[in-house]
């Protein structure tokens, strides 16, 4: 019997009359051979817009703000965001995707949407297409790390278009889950390397993975208002301790609806709504979040999910939980910075 892996894009939801929220069926495939270094032998040349899931320079940013989101208010901050987007790579039997992964890839648009949106019309956004690794990569530590230091290479490479391309004087790093493990690194072997691009960099969203105290040389954001610093959050329902990911003392965490450090559980009336993958926003004043550990601990009401999603994680709605946190606690950060 074959098996299939359902896609659930980030949640169901049944109240409030919402419906419609779309599922991928992938017939699930991994990897039949070794790693393939010949097939994979050249760069993607990023001075072309094709190898770019959203550049702002090409792109229109309205098309991915949420539909009922007011941004009348809202103005531009004087910066960029290289965003790094989490794995879609679940059905292939090659280690990495290739170019035609690109192509009208709904899981890779719903990233955009659902994560990168949170960035649009008040930064410029620059979002890479980059051949990924294969979710069988973390499982495999032969094959899995060459396919990773591809999917790396791609990431360094439109980095450095990127750098050089920006109208902006300063930077933000955004990424999540497989794009964070790639954008610690990039911080450690290339950014922090060079002193005048590291100092360019003024904020981090490395979300949806583990990060240790002194892995990576910038400090943890400590108070809503700091700059020069990152933010790391995993969410996972409340008491849960997640088997084979890391937590412990040593472990950090940002409460991303309070922006701080401290164990004390958030209010529910400073929760300001949550992204569903329609575009839309719902469901403010509806969750509460706490630090454990390294993970981040959310409180939803028990009614609020339907039965198809039955795990404990989180992890795919890492931003969209707290999408209008995220965006407003970002133009808080820079009102008086920039």
């Amino acid at each position: 019997m074959k098996k299939i892996l359902i896609i659930t894009t980030l949640y169901f939801f049944c109240s409030c009359g919402i419906q419609n929220i779309p599922t991928y069926n992938y017939e699930l495939k991994n990897p039949v051979d070794d790693f393939d270094f010949e097939k994979n032998s050249f760069d993607l040349d990023y001075n072309d817009p094709k190898n770019w899931s959203f550049r702002c320079d090409v792109d229109d940013e309205k098309e991915i703000i949420p539909k009922n989101y007011k941004t009348k208010n809202e103005k531009k901050i004087d910066l960029s965001v290289f965003y790094i987007h989490p794995t879609s790579l679940f059905s292939s039997q090659d280690w990495n995707a290739d170019t035609s992964h690109f192509v009208n890839n709904d899981f890779i648009k719903l990233c955009i949407e659902n994560q990168a949106s949170v960035f649009a019309g008040i930064t410029d956004l620059y979002a890479p297409h980059y051949r990924e690794m294969h979710i069988h990569s973390y499982t495999d530590t032969v094959n899995g790390y060459k396919a990773y230091d591809l999917a790396y290479n791609d990431i360094l490479n439109a980095f450095k278009y990127f750098i050089l391309n920006i109208k902006t004087d300063n930077y933000i790093i955004a990424s999540h889950s497989q794009g964070t493990n790639h954008a610690k690194r990039l911080i450690n072997e290339y950014i922090s390397k060079n002193d005048e691009i590291f100092n360019r960099l003024v904020l981090s969203y490395l979300i949806g993975m583990d990060i240790s105290i002194n892995e990576i040389p910038i400090e943890i954001c400590e108070h809503p208002k700091q700059l020069n610093c990152f933010l790391n959050w995993r969410s996972f329902n409340n008491n849960y301790y997640p088997k084979n990911w890391n937590y412990g003392p040593n472990y950090v965490s940002v409460n991303p609806i309070t922006f701080s450090l401290d164990f004390e559980e958030s209010i529910k009336k400073d929760h300001m709504g949550i992204l569903l993958p329609n575009q839309k926003i719902y469901f403010k004043k509806s969750i509460s979040a706490v630090n454990e550990q390294g993970l981040l601990w959310v409180n939803v009401p028990k009614n609020f999910i339907t039965k198809k999603f039955i795990s404990n994680s989180y992890h795919r709605a890492d931003f969209n939980l707290f999408w209008v946190n995220i965006r407003q606690n970002l133009i808080s950060r820079f009102s008086k910075n920039l």
